[in-house]
């Protein structure tokens, strides 16, 4: 009985310490992502359902035919950050923050449940919904994505001379597979066909950089010529902005790559390749961002960089996006060629 008793103590003092953890988990990891949790509510945006569509739009009062963003997310799915959207929306440039497939509470429900098999002609009939709206100047429709967003967009200028330019963040210069459980399926799809990808083996399941660099480095050339995007078929500036330490993927090698692709083929539209020594993977946005998410010691996801180095970063690439697109805006055209220029880091 003794011995009995001893091991019903010992389940019982397990199974206290599972609910502590569980529950001091929760509260922190609660605290630690209520910052950016708060960045992706709705702010104000109108939600549109139309066509098949699914997002929400930031019309500035009184603004027409101005300057505007088809933004777009990454990884995380759902609708893009609503706190940046309605601030370039207060800044006058009206922002179409587009969903493309569920976040990781099943949201939006009328959306794909993965990034896998995504049509591009979703977001053609974004940009064709766009230039519909009062608001908007249908020769000046910018691209904003992050990470696989940034992926997207460069995909997608690539594809669309009317798009005056675009502003990639973290992003990839190559396509990738969709993310798990559709790692073995292209992520998007172009007239019912799978379009080629790269795919990524990673070693944990909060360990990705490593099995990024390595698919890379492994790729035979006629791989990555089939998966590389033609960056240089845009039609407009393009605006680069990464963390040097990112660690949830190569962007500035990414980036970096991006731009000489560009140089090779005397792009004649302005590029900026705009990278940071000490910040996080999420960058598009302004204010505090996120570092880390998990708890410590049981499971922990690091973006890169420090939480300082990290807000300035974001506060920095966002005012180099305002200037991006006060410059579109200023423009006579809805994108002059002009001089190549140096890629800057």
């Amino acid at each position: 009985m003794g011995c009995f008793k001893r091991i019903l103590i010992g389940l019982g003092i397990v199974v206290v310490l599972i609910v502590a953890i569980g529950t001091g988990g929760y509260f922190y990891l609660k605290n630690q992502t209520k910052e950016y949790v708060a960045t992706l509510q709705s702010h104000g945006g109108v939600e549109i359902r139309q066509n098949g569509l699914v997002g929400r739009y930031y019309a500035p009062k009184g603004v027409k035919h101005h300057t505007a963003v088809l933004m777009l997310g990454g990884s995380n799915g759902g609708f893009p950050y609503g706190a940046a959207a309605a601030n370039l929306a207060e800044a006058g440039y009206p922002t179409f923050a587009l969903a493309y497939f569920h976040d990781q509470r099943g949201r939006p429900a009328d959306s794909p449940p993965y990034l896998a098999n995504i049509p591009l002609e979703y977001f053609f009939r974004a940009l064709e919904w766009m230039k519909t709206q009062p608001a908007i100047n249908p020769d000046k429709i910018v691209l904003m994505g992050e990470s696989r967003g940034g992926e997207l967009v460069l995909l997608l200028g690539s594809l669309r001379p009317d798009v005056a330019g675009v502003i990639a963040y973290s992003p990839s210069h190559v396509l990738w597979a969709g993310l798990d459980p559709t790692l073995g399926q292209p992520a998007w799809t172009l007239k019912g066909k799978g379009l080629p990808f790269l795919k990524a083996t990673f070693k944990s399941a909060t360990e990705y950089c490593d099995g990024f660099k390595t698919a890379l480095a492994t790729a035979s050339p006629k791989t990555l010529a089939a998966v590389s995007i033609p960056v240089e078929n845009i039609h407009g500036p393009v605006l680069l902005i990464s963390s040097k330490t990112d660690h949830l993927w190569p962007a500035s090698f990414m980036s970096n790559a991006a731009a000489a692709r560009l140089k090779v083929h005397a792009f004649p539209y302005p590029v900026t390749n705009l990278q940071f020594d000490d910040s996080s993977h999420l960058l598009m946005g302004f204010g505090p961002g996120l570092v880390k998410m998990g708890i410590p010691y049981v499971w922990e996801m690091d973006f890169g960089g420090s939480a300082e180095g990290t807000r300035k970063a974001r506060d920095t690439g966002w005012a180099a996006s305002k200037a991006f697109l006060a410059e579109i805006e200023a423009s006579s055209t809805s994108a002059a060629p002009s001089a190549p220029s140096s890629p800057s880091k």
